[in-house]
């Protein structure tokens, strides 16, 4: 992080009309993309982009503002933080950004917190019922809602390889694209909104009981089967275990379940759904080979980057494992 926390302060005192109330501002998750704040004394979260290169431009505050708005306006969607001033004047506090709802509660992906573990199956299958409902909440709503913007399932794909390509990433991972995108998978039916990287641990609980689903920098129009094949991908992934605490302890649900649940919830299809998890594996693979391009390259100074080339391996084979299986 590079900002001036203080320079952000006078910003945001004189430009929003109860900044008076501002005490300080305290940085709550920078580095891989956008970045967030606690505003003290207004009791608001300040969302803007990645005050270095990061992983998923473009960093359009104004569409993300309008997604949040659109679904947090939606009777049937999803829990998602209420949205407040969005600026678009870079000369505020130096980047765009929007204000929103502050939650109490955490977020968690790598490890499951104790009180889970001690929780009980009824309470974590209870939890994954809510994860897996919001979601299904978001696909469930007309496309409509969302601001204009969409893309196809093989739009999807070739996104992801442009990304690939500008990592300079492995030869294997751009073939296996090429091989998606050659065969790509089925699409279930019209498109809807999509969440984008719907996975457990940008979910925000207070104990067992979830708040919101967070980070919609990928959400718009889509194939609602990229979010489920992504939740998919969580599973049976071994020694790699990427963001998916909870999923070992006794209540959460089974792959089978999530996708008999998500057909019970939207009334459409599940097909190809090992294709569709091989396309979430083989995104996480190319974001994580430009974090390490990156890195290598000097333009980012984020510590962890330095170390996703050995991962980038583990992962595309995660992939193919994927695409192979019935």
């Amino acid at each position: 992080m590079s900002r001036d926390l203080e320079q952000m302060t006078r910003g945001l005192r004189g430009y929003l009309k109860d900044g008076a109330q501002i005490t300080r501002i305290v940085a709550l998750s920078t580095g891989h993309s956008n970045e967030t704040y606690l505003i003290e004394g207004l009791d608001r979260v300040l969302r803007m982009p990645p005050s270095e290169e990061g992983l998923l431009p473009p960093y359009d505050m104004a569409q993300q503002h309008a997604i949040l708005d659109a679904v947090g306006q939606a009777a049937d969607g999803p829990p998602v933080p209420r949205v407040y001033e969005l600026c678009t004047d870079t000369d505020v506090i130096g980047d765009a950004f929007f204000l929103m709802q502050r939650f109490d509660g955490e977020a968690f992906d790598h490890v499951a917190p104790d009180w889970m573990k001690r929780a009980g199956a009824d309470t974590v299958a209870s939890m994954c019922s809510q994860w897996a409902g919001a979601v299904y909440a978001l696909h469930r709503l007309p496309a409509a809602l969302m601001p204009p913007g969409s893309r196809s399932v093989e739009q999807e794909i070739r996104h992801w390889r442009d990304v690939a390509v500008q990592a300079e990433s492995e030869p294997g991972l751009i073939e296996l694209l090429d091989e998606l995108l050659k065969h790509p998978p089925a699409a279930s039916g019209p498109m809807t909104p999509v969440h984008g990287d719907p996975k457990q641990g940008n979910c925000l609980w207070r104990g067992p009981q979830l708040q919101a689903l967070l980070d919609w920098e990928m959400a718009g129009v889509g194939e609602p089967l990229t979010d489920l094949g992504y939740m998919l991908q969580f599973y049976d992934q071994g020694e790699v275990s990427f963001a998916n605490a909870g999923f070992e302890l006794d209540g959460w649900w089974s792959r089978a379940r999530v996708i008999d649940q998500w057909q019970h919830a939207t009334h459409r299809v599940a097909r190809d759904m090992r294709r569709y998890e091989a396309l979430a594996l083989c995104k996480v693979t190319a974001i994580i080979a430009l974090g390490f391009h990156l890195s290598r390259t000097g333009r980012a100074t984020d510590p962890r980057f330095a170390s996703w080339g050995a991962v980038v391996p583990l992962y595309l084979d995660l992939a193919r494992r994927r695409v192979a299986m019935p």
